[in-house]
């Protein structure tokens, strides 16, 4: 137990219960982070990914230390805690991500050890979620992707982790790795796509589930097809089968530059919720 207000411990399996009840206070905000949390409530790992600051019965706030680094529902004492329990640390997460103000509070304390790795600061990221009643716009035949169409999709996942993230996902391992992510995926039911002519012309994910949250993730249209409305109505075909398929809440994250994007999930009937910032390395 903590008895020393302030201290940052690892999060313990028996707390799990009580921490997935703290982040499902705003699970919108907390689903990346809280869908990590779901996955490994229930097994001695969560120490290593895992910390509280304070109390767990009443804590001050979660920090998630795993490939991602990111706090949950923090006060602003915990904030600048965890920034100084992570900052001389071995990093091992390949972002920073949460609440913008959250995480420039964090940064303040992570920057001088951390700031020479960043690749690239994503300060303002619209958090969006869908609205309950949808626009009628042209159907397009979205459905899930299929057991064994990973050979279809598999290009078309590569081509969207290049474009949004900057890196090739294929190197080092020659995609075998991120082969595998996008074959669980389909596995678990939760890519869906538009093909066309024996191509995927549009591909998004269920990429984090928390409670009553869908986030999606990896959104992608074939360059070719652009601006001619598949996006904007894929993309509310997509909220209507993620409801029925996965849960009542539709939600994700879109750079603030990416103003094609913005405009296409506008259009869809996403609006804003909150302001999520990414450091990227």
């Amino acid at each position: 137990m903590f008895r020393r207000p302030g201290r940052i411990r690892p999060l313990r399996m028996g707390g799990g219960e009580l921490a997935l009840a703290f982040a499902l206070r705003d699970p919108v905000a907390n689903a990346l982070a809280g869908a990590r949390l779901t996955d490994i409530a229930r097994m001695s790992a969560i120490s290593n990914e895992f910390s509280v600051a304070g109390d767990e019965t009443r804590p001050a706030g979660l920090l998630w230390h795993g490939v991602n680094l990111s706090p949950i529902s923090a006060t602003g004492e915990a904030l600048v805690e965890f920034g100084r329990f992570a900052a001389p640390r071995a990093r091992r997460a390949s972002s920073v991500v949460g609440i913008r103000g959250d995480i420039e509070i964090m940064w303040r304390e992570l920057a001088p050890l951390w700031g020479r790795d960043v690749r690239e600061y994503r300060w303002s990221q619209p958090l969006l979620v869908a609205a309950e009643q949808l626009p009628d716009l042209t159907v397009t035949g979205l459905r899930r992707a299929r057991i064994g169409e990973d050979d279809i999709v598999y290009p078309a996942a590569v081509a969207m982790f290049r474009e949004e993230v900057g890196i090739d996902p294929t190197r080092g391992d020659g995609g075998r790795s991120y082969r595998a992510r996008v074959r669980e995926l389909i596995r678990l039911g939760r890519t869906y796509v538009v093909v066309q002519d024996g191509a995927v012309v549009f591909k998004a994910d269920v990429g984090a589930r928390f409670g009553p949250v869908s986030q999606i993730h990896g959104v992608w249209v074939d360059p070719e097809r652009r601006g001619r409305g598949l996006g904007r109505s894929a993309m509310v075909e997509l909220a209507r089968q993620v409801r029925r398929d996965h849960s009542p809440t539709v939600s994700l994250y879109v750079n603030e530059f990416n103003e094609p994007a913005r405009r296409a999930y506008a259009a869809a009937g996403f609006h804003q919720v909150g302001e999520l910032a990414t450091i990227l390395f």
